[in-house]
Parts: structure tokens; C-alpha cells; sequence
């Protein structure tokens, strides 16, 4: 899975503080030699705070002492705006120096003295520093926090400019979380603005960073639109530097289009801009894109030489997000190269960095990498000729198991942040681990997932086509302006001949007329045959979108109706469940792992207090999901009829009776019902003086010094014709201080791991064991743990329930 770098534009416009342009070492020189003449006021802390931030881009240890210096005499002036731009000098030093705590504890220093001055200016300026300072180190929610604050605060349309650069924050805020959607509305929120104003700089940029957001969810046409409309306002304004950008930008997506040629032809006039501006920053990204274009042409030798050169220049700059594509883009190398072990390497450094900064993007990415990664050695070990078979069958389940894991994990990222076309590639390749691994029906649902979002990519081969037929009317344009001014050329010479014959002048005039006319009306009939042939694309597209988007709306209409329906029927069944607070009062330490595998159970637990005697049951029903709790709801049913209708005590008593209950109201008695579905209980009866249990199936774990397992019938109930007229046994425990009961179901036993391996009932066991000293408060996060550390990316695969009580 490939990416390119992408050059987000970040210039800002700033607030007009004095300090905010003086930079460089020259400036710092004439501020010093005014030193000397200044008296101790007011004008020698603006001097000091002046080459304090001026030194923060050269020499940020002379900026903090300089800084150092002007906060203490405008300290002693009592001149508090002169401590706020001292303390702004301060942050912008420490910033430079990456000492991010000590930043922000000046910045918030100067905020509180502007906040208490009414300068609004200055108090923005703070704000936007302490976010700016915030998404450096990717805590995004404090970041949006204080840009936020911003757009409370202007209340005019004095500082709309301001609102609008706090809009562009935020829109890069989210896009380095994966949120797109979020992001582009920003984006436009700026861009009104800047129209509404006429700042033509700052519209060339949004145009340029709207571009991105579309070229980053794969809409090609519209990314290639709005980057020649910042392309061509740089050009006329002279601004170069994001001429530079938008060439850049525009190599990106005719690699994506696969015109390479025109890829390599745009990055090479990006390169040379920046590499005349000595911008390291881009010189980093082209370089890791011109990578890519070695790539796409299976260069990867040169391709590789590029990327290192890319990836040492972001490792020297800090740049933790383009480092991680250079590490992906290197394992894949290294992957094509046969060099596995080299390939993890880079890959699993990129997920490291990834999860470390909170980059959902790259996260998914590396994923689907590694599991691609794992997917090819498995096809490699059903290709390799080796003598030693039954090792290679185990690596390749071994490979095939991690593929599936890392790529399922891919998948559900990238859905989160709106990367369609890399969803489809790791639902492609997942789809082909499924084939392998022999798992026909889940490779033809992948493929099913995949092929469905590779049609709705808007139809991308339609797209292209459109494209490419709008930029060719585009030339065609041009070549009739061309031809036009010629012909018009020509009939200028042609006049110079024939000055002097009025008649003659006249005749060439019509003649001239004529041509012009005759160029125009071809040119009008090819370019409306043109216009037609897109008219015709387009619509072509748009009918297959209302029918794509009419089959979505029915199907999730339905999706809808039916979510509700299980939704509801969930309500139903946690309303039968015991309620916490009648449960929490009968018993002062009682556990409670209920964990059902959808959104309803097959599992459940029931309670009833009779008469002084608190009976508790766990039930585990056939099946999972809706008829599993279908058959819960009888079970609750048939037990509050036992206790509380007929009154039984005995908890064997009690089985018998929901058993031939249960066995009539499912009609399993008739011959003809194939219905065999049934329950497994586990019933206490807790008296005074002692315990009384039955289990249809299920044991009883008891912990009093050693742990005993307490078994009785392993018929379960209903489920049998057999079991109609069965009668269950009890056992009758002493009633012991400290003894904690366990009543539980098979779920979490037979939990898999990602190998396919259970839990197991022996581990199962010696974990109650362990744990049953434990405070009861503490066994629920203990069992969690254990489980999701064994189940890992597994999903779950039945119901679970445990129920403790301490006696």
C-alpha cells in the first residue's frame, strides 16, 4: 500500500505585531546597537523582547536571556503589556527549542496579562500559540480547545481574517486525525472569507488545501480542479513559493491517475523551486514522492535511494508523520526486494510512531502493510519447494492468522477515517488470506466488500475518463486561441499589401471575416461534439449514482428497521435481567461478568428472593444472538413460574419442572418438531444454614481453601425427547464463612485466541482459583483483562457470563 506525501499549506496570516517580523541576524544587529542610547523604560524592554523573538529562529538560548532580560525591567516598570510580550518572546524561544512545557506555561503567562489588559489582538495571538504549541505534539482535543476559544472571542467582522486562519487550524487539526469531513468544512469557512475579503494569497492556499482533502479521499477530477485554481493565482500574484506547492500537489494526483510521465515532469519543477528556496520541509516530501513515482514504474532500487534520502532528512527535522510514510514506503521496498526481515522492521517502526502520535491514517496503514506483509509469506511458503511440508503448512497458517489480523484491523480503520480506496486494498488482500487459509465464504464477502467500494469510488474509471475528455477540451480551447490570433495575424499582413484600394481593403476585410468565421465553426463543431461526449459520461455516472444511492436507501431502511427490532428486543431482555439494586441489596459482594456477543444473549442470569431463601441461576441457551435470547425469556418465565407459581424450594425441583416447561411450550414432544433447542442452569439456593445447588449441564465452582468443582446432572434442559420426564439431583453444602460461589456459562472457556486455541476450562479454573482471595470489586477488571489479552483481535464467539457471590 503506497502513499504520497502531501504539501499542506500552513502559511497564516499573522497578527500585526511588532515582533512578529523581526528576524534574522542583521535586524538583530541594528536593535543591539540602539542599546546603549536607550534609557530604562519602556522603550528598552520593546528592544530587548524585539531580538529576544528575532533570535528564536537562529540562536533560541540568546532569545530566552534576552527575554529573561526585558521581563525583568518591565517587571520593575510595572509594565504589564511589556511582561506579555516578554513572556511571548519566552514561549517562542522554548518553542523553537521543543521545550513544549515551558512554552506554554509563558504563553499562558501572557495570555492572563492581555486577557486582564482587553487586548484582544494579543490575547488571540496567545491563544493560537497554545494550540499551535498543542498540535505540534498531537494532542489534538487541547488544540481545537484553544482555537475554539478564538472563535468565541471575535465578535466582530474586525478580525474576520483572524477567524479565518483560527478556521484553517482547525481544519488541520482534523485532518491529521483522519476527519476529513470535519476538516473541509473549515477549510470552506475560510475560503468565504478570504473571497468575501479578496485576499488572493490566502484563497490560492485554501483552494490548495481543499485540493488535498479531495485528492486524500481519491476524488481525482475535483482534487485536479481546485489545485489548477491555486496554481494559476500564485502564478498571477508572483508568488512562487506555493507556485512551487501547487506543482507539487498536481504531480500527486497524475500519479494517482498513473500518468507518470507527468508526475515526474511536475515534481522536478517543484524540486527546483524549493530547492532555490532551501525549503528542507518539501525538499523532504518530493523527494519521498519522486520515490513513489520509482515505485509505480517498479524502480525499486531507485526508488529506495530516494526514500532513505527522505527519511533521513525527517528524522533530522522531527517530522514523525512524513517519517512514517518513508518507513512504509521502505518496507514495501524492501518486501518486493524479498528482504523480509527488513520490511517488518520499517513497517512496525511506522506503526509504532503512528499509535505514539495518535495518526489513525497511519495506524491503518501500517496495518494493512504488515498484514500484506504476512499474506505474502504465506503465498511464498505454498510456492517454495522445500522437503520439510509440515513446516511449511505451519508457517503458513501462522502467516495466514496474522494477515487476517492486521488487515481486519486496517479495514475498520480506515472505514473510521473515510480512506476508501485504502480500505479496498486491504479488504482485497484480506479477501485473498481468507481464499488461502481455505475459507471460502468469508473470502467471498470480503470480495464482496471490496468490489462494492471499488464501484462506488464514484465510478472512478467514469471519472478519469471525464477528466481526461475536460482537459482535452481544455487544449482544444487554447489551440483555437492559438489559431484564431494567427489567422488574424495574417490578415493584418495581408491588409499592409492592399493600403490604398478602398474596394480592394474592403474585399480583404470579408475575407478576412470569412476565415475567422470558418476557423470558429470548426472549431465550435468539434468542441460541441466534445461537450456532448462529457454531457454523455456524466450522465451515464449520475444514473449509476441515483440507482447506487436509491439501493443504499433501501437497504438501510432496512438496516434500520431491523436494528431497531434487535435494538428493542434488547431492552426487553435487560428489563427480565435481576435489576442491580434488588441484586447489589441480597448480596454485599456479588460479581457480575455479563458479556453478551451481540447486542442480545444467549446467556442470562436470574434471581428471586422467597421466603428468606435467595435463589440465583446462570443460563446458557442454545445458540446466541435473537433466538438465544428468544429462549432466555422462556427461561426466566419458566423459573419465576417454578418459585414463585408453584412454590418449589429444591433447586433439583425446580429443574425438573422448568425442564418439562420448557420441553412443552417449544412443542418438542411432537414427532414432527424438529426443534431441538434447549439450556444448560446452574441453581443455588441460599437458606440460612446451608446451600443447596443443581445444575442441568453446568457445574458449581466453590472456593474455600481449594477450589471444588460441584457437579450433578449433565443432561440439560429441554432440547431432548428424552429429557421430558428426567428428574435433576441437588447437592446440600454446608454454609461456611468466606466461600465464594461461581456460577458460570462456557463462553469464556471456549474463547479462541488468534491461533484458534481456547482458552480452556483448565486455565478457565486456575483463574477463579487465583482470583476468588481478590476483592469482588477487583475480579471483573481482572477477568476483562485476561480476556481481551487471550482474545487479542479474535472476535468473540459466544456469550459469557460468571456470577460470584462471597458468602
Amino acid at each position: 500500500m503506497r502513499k504520497v506525501i502531501i504539501l499542506f499549506v500552513f502559511y497564516l496570516a499573522t497578527i500585526n505585531i511588532s515582533f512578529a517580523q523581526l528576524q534574522g541576524q542583521a535586524k538583530i544587529d541594528s536593535l543591539k546597537a540602539e542599546i546603549p542610547k536607550a534609557k530604562q523604560d519602556t522603550n528598552h524592554v520593546n528592544l530587548l523582547h524585539q531580538i529576544s523573538f528575532a533570535f528564536n529562529s537562529i540562536d533560541p538560548d540568546k532569545g530566552i536571556e534576552y527575554g529573561e532580560k526585558g521581563l525583568e525591567l518591565a517587571q520593575k516598570l510595572s509594565w504589564r503589556k511589556g511582561e506579555a510580550y516578554c513572556y511571548n518572546s519566552l514561549g517562542a524561544n522554548n518553542d523553537a527549542k521543543s521545550d513544549y512545557t515551558k512554552a506554554l506555561e509563558y504563553y499562558h503567562k501572557a495570555l492572563k496579562i492581555n486577557t486582564g489588559t482587553g487586548d484582544l489582538k494579543m490575547m488571540i495571538y496567545n491563544l493560537h500559540k497554545i494550540g499551535d504549541v498543542y498540535h505540534k505534539q498531537s494532542k489534538y482535543s487541547e488544540a481545537e480547545n484553544y482555537f475554539k476559544q478564538v472563535i468565541d472571542v471575535i465578535k466582530n467582522d474586525e478580525l474576520i481574517i483572524e477567524k479565518a486562519t483560527t478556521f484553517k487550524r482547525l481544519a488541520f487539526v482534523h485532518e491529521e486525525q483522519g476527519d476529513f469531513t470535519k476538516a473541509m468544512d473549515y477549510h470552506y469557512k475560510a475560503l468565504r472569507i478570504f473571497e468575501a475579503e479578496d485576499d488572493k494569497r490566502n484563497i490560492a492556499g485554501e483552494l490548495h488545501n481543499i485540493a488535498n482533502n479531495y485528492l486524500t479521499q481519491s476524488n481525482y477530477p475535483k482534487a485536479l480542479d481546485y489545485f489548477q485554481q491555486a496554481l494559476k493565482i500564485n502564478e498571477e500574484i508572483g508568488n512562487f513559493r506555493w507556485k512551487a506547492y501547487n506543482l507539487a500537489s498536481l504531480a500527486i494526483v497524475y500519479s494517482e491517475v498513473s500518468e507518470h510521465s507527468k508526475a515526474v515532469e511536475f515534481n522536478q519543477q517543484a524540486l527546483e523551486l524549493f530547492e532555490e528556496m532551501d525549503n528542507q520541509y518539501a525538499i523532504a516530501g518530493l523527494l519521498h514522492n519522486i520515490g513513489a513515482n520509482y515505485t509505480d514504474i517498479f524502480e525499486h532500487e531507485k526508488a529506495k535511494d530516494f526514500y532513505l534520502r527522505a527519511m533521513k532528512m525527517n528524522e533530522e527535522m522531527g517530522n514523525l508523520h512524513w517519517l512514517t510514510n518513508n518507513l512504509d514506503a521502505l518496507g514495501n521496498v524492501y518486501k518486493y526486494l524479498a528482504d523480509y526481515s527488513k520490511a517488518i522492521k520499517f513497517f512496525e517502526r511506522a506503526l509504532s510512531i503512528s499509535e505514539e502520535i495518535g495518526d489513525k491514517s497511519g495506524i491503518a496503514t501500517s496495518l494493512g502493510n504488515i498484514g500484506y506483509y504476512y499474506l505474502s509469506l504465506a503465498q511464498d511458503s505454498i510456492i517454495n519447494k522445500s522437503e520439510n511440508k509440515v513446516q511449511l503448512l505451519i508457517n503458513k497458517d501462522i502467516n495466514l492468522a496474522n494477515s487476517i489480523k492486521y488487515l481486519q484491523r486496517s479495514v475498520s480503520l480506515h472505514i473510521e477515517t473515510g480512506e476508501r480506496i485504502f480500505q479496498s486494498y486491504s479488504l482485497f488482500n484480506l479477501s485473498r488470506a481468507y481464499e488461502l487459509k481455505g475459507n471460502y465464504k468469508k473470502a467471498f464477502e470480503a470480495f464482496k466488500e471490496y468490489k462494492t467500494l471499488q464501484d462506488s469510488v464514484f465510478s472512478m474509471d467514469k471519472q478519469k475518463e471525464i477528466a481526461n475528455l475536460e482537459a482535452k477540451r481544455e487544449n482544444e480551447l487554447k489551440d483555437a486561441e492559438i489559431i484564431i490570433l494567427n489567422t488574424e495575424n495574417k490578415a493584418q499582413q495581408f491588409q499592409s499589401y492592399l493600403l490604398g484600394g478602398g474596394a480592394i481593403v474592403l474585399l480583404g476585410a470579408f475575407g478576412i471575416a470569412f476565415l475567422r468565421f470558418r476557423e470558429k465553426k470548426k472549431l465550435s463543431d468539434k468542441l460541441a461534439l466534445q461537450n456532448a461526449e462529457i454531457e454523455n459520461q456524466k450522465n451515464i455516472v449520475e444514473s449509476q449514482k441515483a440507482i447506487v444511492e436509491e439501493q443504499k436507501f433501501v437497504l438501510q431502511e432496512k438496516n434500520d428497521h431491523i436494528y431497531s427490532s434487535v435494538q428493542y428486543a434488547a431492552t426487553i431482555q435487560q428489563a427480565i435481567l435481576p435489576w442491580d439494586s434488588i441484586i447489589n441489596s441480597a448480596f454485599s459482594d456479588i460479581l457480575i461478568f455479563y458479556k453478551p456477543k451481540d447486542i442480545v444473549s444467549g446467556d442470562s442470569y436470574w434471581f428471586q428472593e422467597v421466603e428468606g431463601v435467595k435463589y440465583l441461576a446462570v443460563i446458557d441457551c442454545t445458540g446466541h444472538g435473537i433466538p438465544g435470547a428468544m429462549l432466555t425469556v422462556i427461561a426466566s418465565t419458566a423459573l419465576d413460574d417454578a418459585v414463585l407459581g408453584k412454590r418449589l424450594n429444591d433447586p433439583a425441583e425446580i429443574l425438573t419442572y422448568i425442564n418439562e416447561k420448557v420441553t412443552e411450550v417449544l412443542n418438542q414432544k411432537l414427532a414432527e418438531n424438529n426443534i431441538r433447542d434447549g439450556m444448560e442452569v446452574a441453581l443455588i439456593a441460599i437458606h440460612q444454614d446451608k446451600i443447596t445447588f443443581s445444575g442441568a449441564g453446568r457445574p458449581l465452582y466453590l472456593k474455600n481453601g481449594t477450589l471444588e468443582i460441584i457437579k450433578t446432572d449433565k443432561r440439560g434442559i429441554a432440547g431432548s425427547t428424552k429429557n421430558d420426564e428426567y428428574q435433576f439431583n441437588s447437592v446440600e453444602i454446608e454454609k461456611a464463612e468466606n466461600i465464594t460461589l461461581y456460577l458460570t456459562t462456557d463462553g469464556y472457556a471456549d474463547q479462541m485466541n488468534e491461533d484458534g486455541k481456547k482458552f480452556s476450562t483448565r486455565r478457565f479454573l486456575a483463574l477463579i482459583e487465583s482470583i476468588a482471595d481478590a476483592p469482588i470489586s477487583e475480579q471483573t477488571a481482572i477477568l476483562e483483562k485476561e480476556f481481551n489479552n487471550h482474545r487479542c483481535n479474535r472476535e468473540q464467539i459466544d456469550d459469557i457470563t460468571i456470577i460470584g457471590v462471597r458468602i
